[in-house]
């Protein structure tokens, strides 16, 4: 599914990403552990063609991203990727369901049943209408989550997620994700400072100064 191949990525005379090597197979959920700033979020924007590499190379279902021009990459990002972030980035002048649907209007189409069953998989049916300002935070990351997951993604990059979530709401949103990713067969990877958030997916890896490496 996808494949990262002895990828260095430096800012200026900082090396942040170390010849970093990542498998990720369909319906697989894998963790990268780090301490804030070493490189985490960079890793995440490298996979999707946010930023570019300096060497090595990234495949998708056997298609080279590092080959690809940006307008090629914006258009599989559309088509192929799900984002969910630590600051939710719900929209204020939306509804829910504008919110969730925003990826697929992006692609021109429009499915409200999608739209409406994913809504409901994370337990927010009846709330299509709300703005997001009657919400908690915990809603907001199942807006987040739903938005992510409403384009049937191949590829889910979650970064720090539950960081602005208390501890009982991080743990619901994690078990919610995880289900949510598993039941869809996306590769899903998970950047976290936190053991336990990380606890739940199938492989973990630490990233620091040396490159990435598995963990027990």
């Amino acid at each position: 599914m996808l494949s990262v191949v002895g990828v260095t990525k430096r800012f200026g005379a900082r090396t942040v990403l170390n010849a970093v090597s990542l498998e990720v197979r369909a319906g697989e959920y894998v963790a990268i552990l780090g301490e804030s700033g070493i490189g985490k979020s960079t890793l995440l924007n490298v996979i999707a063609g946010l930023e570019p590499v300096d060497s090595g190379q990234m495949f998708l279902d056997g298609r080279e991203l590092t080959a690809m021009d940006d307008d090629s990459l914006t258009l599989l990002r559309r088509s192929h990727y799900g984002f969910v972030f630590q600051a939710f980035y719900v929209l204020p002048s939306l509804t829910v369901e504008q919110n969730v649907a925003l990826p697929l209007l992006l692609r021109g189409e429009h499915d409200a049943t999608r739209v409406h069953a994913v809504i409901e998989a994370v337990g927010l049916k009846g709330r299509e209408a709300s703005p997001p300002r009657e919400l908690s935070g915990g809603e907001l990351q199942r807006v987040a989550i739903a938005r992510a997951l409403v384009g049937e993604p191949k590829v889910v990059l979650a970064d720090e997620p539950t960081g602005n979530l208390d501890p009982e709401n991080a743990r619901l949103v994690l078990d919610l994700f995880r289900a949510q990713v598993k039941e869809r067969g996306a590769a899903a990877i998970l950047a976290t400072h936190s053991e336990q958030a990380a606890a739940g997916c199938d492989r973990r890896y630490r990233l620091s100064a040396a490159g990435l490496e598995p963990m027990a």
